[in-house]
């Protein structure tokens, strides 16, 4: 039984791990990474 309640799971997960990430996910996350290297872009390369 634990084992048929186990390949269910990863059966499901499976498939949400499969499906493509909505717009507005993608879209953060590439003002996130934007951010990120506007802030390396600005930060000081050595501070010596």
């Amino acid at each position: 039984m634990e084992q048929q309640i186990d390949e269910n799971l990863r059966r499901v997960y499976s498939d949400t791990a499969n499906e493509p990430l909505p717009d507005r996910f993608t879209k953060l996350l590439d003002q996130l990474r934007q951010k990120e290297r506007d802030k390396s872009d600005t930060s000081p390369e050595d501070d010596s």
